[in-house]
């Protein structure tokens, strides 16, 4: 097969169905090759926002491919990788690069930096794989590799075509066959009784879902777990919404001194924790304010790992300790009281009342349904969103580790197109806002839908609250005007919480339209959780 060809092939069988990116003469051929091909091509506005893009749509629906030119095009993506890889998301880069007849000594050939290996020195950094595809005979086997890699680890994998590499013919490779996997049952065994023993003397259990847990497919498992076990569990900042929080078992998001009083008393005086897929930051923890929380007690399930108190079991993953531990429960009533997490109540607004992060995201909560999915920029679109009630699985999606701002426009773009039957509402700050914001000209294109509820209080909320400065303001926008600019959809302005009320209401029952919504907030107004972080980060004295 040619080598452009067969690598489209092997995209269609890793399960995407669209490539994000922007195209240049490096990678002009191969984007004619897609073109011709049953893939759909998406053009983005910038390459970042294909970044973003891919990165949302890997995390909804297992794979995503962003691709672009040489340099200029692939540096662009550095940031965006890097997130996919610090939060696990399965992203394959694919940049053109100048073909292998030009390089003849040291050719200066535009977009290069420094040597015709710069850029793949650089992704080496935040990949699981790369490859060069200089050589006809070994690409698809190259190809083959990069791909199992991203889809194994689910994290980023970087592919350079040469330009005159497109229409090479490469070697197809047999099928891989299965290796062998190792015997662990032993070591498994051992581990079992070692947990089952500690759940069995424990007063106070609880169970924590991390990100890993979708990323891994493990929905289905760990919900057969928590239901033989009994256990009440939360989520943490990452992995919110991985399991419907509509599910009685659930209590609610664990982060920290951003906790509500009685979630955070159930985990930090829990005398027993299993937590699964959880990637424990600075961010999840509320900044390391996680109180007393006694590793002496804990159980914690890795993707290639269990450690168990203070040792680890290495090679035992979390998908075969799932199913051993629910091999060896039955439906046991729950050792523990708590209030499950109810769907709040329904959202009334007051005459005349200014819009807060509050209000906001109470109002937001009357919209949500098991076909509505929420992006949270990173910052208090974030932190005031981990009260919002999740009804379905996997519904909220926020890069609340790398917290790259940016992402939640394009991540609607994303989403919408991985999972057409589901209504994005994007919540994004201003700042953040004019970073990407342009990405809904791209939603036009495509005719999506997504809900952008765009933050706007003059600048960098987030940060005021820690110092302020002019460093945190911004030039005011027009939102509502945006859609007018671009041709599609309707902007909406929202002062008081009746006008937010009619415009959710609007976009909401019009599914065919790209919504923006400026909703003013006062300078200084941020949500509860924010407020709680800050006043315990306050007592802190950072040197």
């Amino acid at each position: 097969m040619l080598i452009g060809n067969y690598l489209i092939k092997a995209i269609q069988e890793a399960g995407a169905r669209h490539v994000f990116g922007i195209q240049g003469d490096y990678v002009l051929h191969f984007y004619d090759q897609l073109h011709k091909s049953d893939l759909t091509l998406i053009n983005t506005c910038d390459e970042q926002g294909a970044g973003f893009a891919a990165d949302a749509y890997a995390r909804m629906s297992g794979f995503g491919v962003v691709c672009v030119t040489y340099g200029v095009g692939g540096l662009k993506l550095a940031n965006s990788t890097a997130q996919a890889f610090a939060e696990r998301s399965p992203v394959l880069v694919i940049s053109g690069a100048p073909g292998m007849s030009e390089r003849s000594g040291d050719a200066l050939l535009h977009h290069k930096v420094r040597s015709f290996e710069t850029q793949r020195n650089v992704f080496r950094e935040m990949t699981a794989a790369t490859a060069a595809l200089t050589d006809a005979q070994s690409a698809a086997a190259e190809i083959d590799r990069v791909i199992d890699a991203v889809m194994t680890t689910k994290r980023p994998g970087y592919l350079e075509l040469p330009r005159d590499m497109v229409s090479r013919e490469t070697d197809v490779p047999p099928k891989n066959t299965p290796k062998d996997k190792q015997d662990t049952s032993k070591v498994l065994n051992e581990a079992l009784k070692e947990v089952l023993s500690m759940l069995r003397a424990a007063k106070r259990p609880i169970a924590v879902a991390g990100i890993d847990i979708h990323r891994f497919g493990l929905q289905r498992l760990f919900l057969d777990f928590l239901e033989r076990s009994g256990l009440p569990f939360v989520t943490g900042i990452l992995g919110k919404g991985v399991i419907a929080e509509s599910h009685p078992q659930f209590v609610g998001v664990y982060a920290g001194a951003m906790s509500p009083d009685d979630v955070r008393n159930m985990v930090e005086n829990a005398d027993f924790i299993l937590a699964a897929g959880l990637l424990i930051t600075d961010l999840s923890t509320g900044m390391f304010t996680t109180g007393t929380l006694n590793p002496g007690k804990a159980v914690v399930a890795c993707p290639d790992s269990l450690c168990v108190r203070h040792h680890i079991y290495p090679g035992l993953g979390m998908a075969d300790v799932l199913k051993a531990l629910c091999a060896k429960l039955s439906a046991t009533p729950p050792k523990t009281k708590w209030t499950p997490k109810n769907a709040p109540a329904p959202f009334v607004p007051q005459t005349g009342c200014k819009v807060t992060m509050e209000s906001l995201i109470a109002c937001v909560n009357s919209l949500l349904d098991d076909h509505t999915s929420v992006i949270a920029e990173p910052g208090d679109p974030l932190f005031g969103g981990l009260d919002l009630f999740i009804q379905g699985a996997s519904d909220f999606m926020s890069p609340a580790y790398y917290a790259l701002l940016g992402f939640a426009v394009p991540g609607a773009v994303g989403v919408s197109l991985a999972a057409p039957d589901r209504r994005v509402i994007a919540l994004v700050g201003d700042g953040s806002f004019q970073m990407t914001g342009m990405e809904i000209s791209t939603a036009a294109r495509c005719g999506l839908a997504p809900i952008v509820l765009v933050l706007n209080n003059g600048g960098y909320g987030t940060f005021r609250s820690m110092i302020d400065g002019p460093f945190n303001d911004l030039c005011p926008w027009q939102y509502a005007d945006l859609p007018r600019v671009i041709g599609f959809g309707k902007g909406y302005t929202a002062t008081n919480e009746e006008e937010l009320w009619r415009a959710l209401h609007a976009a909401k029952n019009n599914g065919d339209e790209l919504a923006v919504i400026d909703v003013k907030l006062d300078k200084y107004d941020i949500s509860p959780r924010l407020r709680r972080l800050t006043e315990q980060l306050k007592k802190r004295v950072i040197r």
